[in-house]
């Protein structure tokens, strides 16, 4: 994945995590934004 495409997917992920309801889900959404933040930092 190319920056921008990685930084607009961890922008939707963090606003989907936003108007979750139930625990679980929102935890998997913040984990899985997290791993696309860290293959940000880390490739660029």
């Amino acid at each position: 994945m190319k920056k921008k495409e990685i930084k607009k997917k961890y922008s939707e992920l963090i606003s989907k995590a936003k108007y979750e309801n139930g625990r679980k889900e929102f935890l998997f959404l913040l984990k899985k934004a997290a791993k696309l933040r860290s293959k940000y930092e880390i490739n660029y």
